[in-house]
């Protein structure tokens, strides 16, 4: 199988110095914007085809790292110039065309592999001209070159390529080339041989026949009007209708999702490796799934890399394919327990995406704790969550331990605010963990008379919550068949509802121990 095996990149936007490690099948690249997503793809691109090679140079000011050109203003020099380096380590099959022209070694750990090379940086015939430029602290543009060669030590030529690699971006519009394509597809798809053959001649006659009973009048005794059928050809005037509107009138979310479908069609017996861009852009829920069960049907025998923005991607296609990119880094989650990864694909309506971009996390049971938890936070520090770049995340029925085997794995910190469900046994677990934990904890009070939150909140505050909390005489609000009083009760029966309402009050309340003992902790 032909696939891409890592990529190295040094000095190319973002990145001063990266490596980045892919699966042979399904690679979902994840991070916070700006975090360098897009500029892998471009640095494949820029290797596999020749991307700005034949472009003027003023494009290589945006391509430069800006630390490096920082650094070579701070120490002019020839030496200080700043350059970009990519390599690309391939897996060829023995059989794959021209892979001999690719297979050499490589510098960094003097071993043979199949890959490319490029560089950008100065010509060297041109050190002595360009002596006033870096005194006067200025990069040189125009004398610089780009240089790709294979780990043969050959030159590239984007003709023989080592494997074939298509890259799909969807922020970029190319609605009619798209449309068009995939309207001669399925045309050609049902019709053909000699069913083509009759369907484009009556078309011409049929055309040649509308034209005529027009009567258009002549233009001189020697001219008349008339109409080119090389210009009127079937196939690439036919549309496609769905209930009557044109595929292409439906937006560029249909489009997205035709021009994933074309790519992994193609897929099907020429490509080896596909890359999409954020194939979320501008797609429904129900059609990101449709797109999601595409690129399972196809990711056995090819390699795919995507970039995203989607919770439902990330979960959908196995959290174990994720490569989390952050500044110089990535990692790779494929040692999340398989039982885990197999969850949230199932349960993929979560919070996942959030998780794994956010710097710190607060998780949280439910509606409740998610809708104090700020107000608390902002009363006791004057400060928002937000500006403390702390994320809260409700599990919404979601085991917290699931989140805390990913947060272990990327070294994450996180605290757990929870109930000890009037369990001893789970107050004593709890308390074991943090002992053996520095960057995980889980907070509960340690009373088990208190086991939920609501308790807790009403034993602290019951007097502001009798005047707070209206309820109807003589009613009777059961918890789970069991009377714990009308207020109390009301509170347990309408969490959501009472969280609110506790949040907009301008009364001062005090909040559990274990609560503000978790803020102190995730902020600190």
């Amino acid at each position: 199988m032909n696939y891409i095996k890592n990529l190295t990149i040094q000095g190319l936007k973002k990145f001063e110095n990266f490596y980045i490690e892919f699966d042979k099948n399904v690679n979902i690249i994840i991070g916070e914007n700006e975090s360098g997503k897009s500029t892998i793809l471009e640095a494949i691109n820029i290797c596999i085809n020749q991307l700005y090679k034949n472009v003027d140079k003023s494009i290589i000011k945006d391509l430069l790292n800006i630390n490096n050109v920082k650094k070579f203003k701070e120490n002019p020099s020839i030496e200080s110039l700043p350059k970009i380096e990519i390599e690309i380590e391939f897996n060829l099959d023995n059989d794959s065309k021209n892979n001999f022209l690719f297979y050499g070694m490589h510098n960094n750990d003097e071993s043979e592999k199949y890959g490319i090379k490029y560089i950008c940086e100065l010509n060297k015939e041109f050190e002595q001209d360009v002596f006033e430029f870096i005194q006067e602290k200025k990069i040189p543009y125009e004398y610089y070159e780009m240089k790709w060669t294979t780990f043969q030590g050959s030159s590239f030529n984007i003709l023989k390529q080592p494997l074939n690699y298509l890259t799909i971006d969807n922020s970029i519009t190319t609605q009619y080339n798209t449309y068009n394509y995939y309207n001669k597809s399925v045309f050609k798809s049902r019709y053909n041989g000699t069913k083509m053959i009759k369907a484009k001649n009556d078309f011409r006659i049929n055309i040649e026949d509308i034209f005529s009973n027009l009567n258009l009048e002549k233009i001189s005794e020697t001219q008349k009007f008339g109409i080119d059928t090389k210009k009127v050809i079937l196939e690439n005037i036919i549309s496609i209708l769905d209930n009557d509107v044109l595929l292409e009138n439906k937006g560029k979310g249909m489009e997205n999702l035709l021009k994933t479908q074309i790519a992994l069609d193609r897929a099907k017996s020429k490509l080896d490796v596909v890359s999409i861009e954020e194939p979320e852009n501008h797609l429904s829920y129900i059609n990101l799934r449709k797109m999601l069960k595409n690129i399972e049907n196809y990711k056995e025998d090819k390699q795919i890399i995507i970039t995203t923005h989607s919770s439902l991607i990330v979960s959908g296609l196995n959290i174990n394919n994720i490569i989390w990119v952050n500044k110089n880094e990535s990692k790779k989650l494929k040692d999340v327990d398989k039982d885990i990864a197999e969850f949230f694909i199932k349960s993929d309506n979560n919070n996942l995406l959030q998780f794994l971009l956010a710097k710190r996390v607060i998780l949280v049971e439910g509606a409740t704790e998610y809708i104090l938890v700020p107000k608390i936070f902002k009363e006791m520090f004057n400060e928002t969550v937000e500006e403390n770049e702390i994320d809260i995340i409700s599990c919404n029925g979601v085991k917290y331990k699931n989140f805390i085997h990913i947060a272990e794995l990327m070294d994450k910190k996180i605290c757990v605010i929870t109930d000890n469900d009037n369990s001893q046994e789970k107050i004593n677990e709890i308390n074991s963990y943090n002992k053996q934990h520095c960057n995980i904890k889980i907070f509960v009070d340690n009373n088990i008379l208190n086991w939920t939150w609501e308790i807790c909140f009403y034993n602290l505050n019951s007097n502001k919550l009798n005047d707070l909390i209206d309820v109807k005489e003589n009613a009777k609000y059961l918890y789970k068949e069991k009377d714990y009083g009308q207020i109390l009760g009301k509170m347990l029966n309408n969490k959501a509802e009472i969280a609110y309402k506790i949040c907009m009050s301008n009364e001062k309340f005090k909040y559990p121990l274990y609560v503000k003992e978790a803020l102190k902790w995730i902020k600190g």
